[in-house]
């Protein structure tokens, strides 16, 4: 492990800043001709509330898809090399392995994976990662400028609430180029910069992924070349709900993450709703909500990420203005 050795000549940021460097550069040059093991997308399906399969997004048909594959083992390889490694950190790596796997698995599938088999991996995996992080953490939250101790069982129900919607918002956003990624980079940073010192060591995780997503969108931005997959969106939002409560303020998820949950989330509402009680919700509206904006309203790919990510910065800051002003 780099860390020690480079730790007796280098503060902890030097060395953060170098192993993010080192991760975007390694990602970029990979990523400009891509493994050939990786599939090509073939069009992504959806069901609609009375069961029909609609092909949507269809421009990203033929183009190189789960690069997340790569960029994943590439910022958690960095991360174990230039980070403090714990045994926690450890767990929550290999919880990201296989939250990658299955969603590569899930890429090069000739036929995807179904609700019931994902969401049974989902919560497995949220489970595992809420009781781990019980363990090490305890269950202490802060609220504006109030401490709260949620009782275990609690703590671990909301966790996996919380685990489960960020994979799940963060996967629906991945659908035009550049959006995903761009949304995560400025979310990732603002957590760095925001909770840097109740973050600690993982501040530095969240740095070594914007880095190595930053890369990504060298080829992902409009028009694309490579698609991330289910390896990349998925293990994205778990690492943002990891991030929302190792900074003991899960709450400001809600405010990091708002436009993933309106983007994606309020498209799983309105399904949930439609299949509950068989009536229409938001007919006029197209989620995720880029769908709209591109196919309703005819906006072109560039302006929509523009938008989202402008919103994000924004959201950014009021989050920091927020809790500054509550400490």
């Amino acid at each position: 492990m780099l860390y020690g050795l480079l730790s007796k000549v280098l503060t902890d940021r030097y060395i953060i800043l170098i192993g993010s460097v080192l991760a975007f550069i390694v990602t970029y040059i990979i990523l400009a001709k891509p493994p050939k093991f990786l599939p090509t997308d073939g069009g992504k399906f959806v069901f609609t509330p009375d069961g029909k399969k609609v092909e949507v997004n269809k421009g990203s048909n033929g183009k190189t898809t789960g690069v997340g594959l790569i960029f994943i083992c590439i910022y958690l390889i960095a991360a174990f090399l230039f980070l403090p490694v714990s045994v926690e950190m450890v767990i929550y790596m290999l919880l990201s392995i296989t939250m990658m796997l299955t969603g590569f698995m899930d890429d090069i599938s000739k036929a995807p994976w179904g609700e019931l088999i994902k969401g049974i991996l989902d919560l497995i995996l949220a489970v595992t990662a809420a009781i781990v992080f019980v363990k090490f953490n305890g269950t202490d939250v802060i609220l504006f400028k109030m401490h709260f101790h949620i009782p275990v069982v609690l703590y671990v129900i909301l966790a996996v609430a919380l685990i489960w919607a960020s994979i799940n918002v963060t996967n629906c956003t991945d659908g035009v180029d550049g959006l995903c990624a761009s949304i995560s980079v400025v979310e990732l940073f603002g957590f760095s910069a925001i909770f840097g010192l109740d973050l600690g060591k993982y501040s530095g995780l969240s740095l070594i992924m914007a880095f190595v997503l930053a890369a990504y969108l060298g080829y992902n931005w409009n028009p694309s070349t490579v698609l991330m997959g289910d390896a990349g969106s998925r293990t994205i939002g778990f690492t943002l709900a990891l991030l929302a409560m190792k900074c003991r303020h899960p709450f400001a998820f809600i405010l990091l993450s708002l436009v993933f949950i309106f983007d994606g989330g309020v498209g799983l509402l309105k399904l949930a709703i439609m299949r509950v009680t068989k009536k229409s919700f938001l007919k006029n509206i197209r989620f995720p909500f880029h769908d709209h904006l591109r196919k309703n309203k005819g906006w072109k790919i560039p302006k929509i990420v523009i938008m989202f990510v402008i919103i994000e910065i924004v959201m950014v800051i009021v989050t920091g203005v927020i809790v500054n002003l509550c400490r």
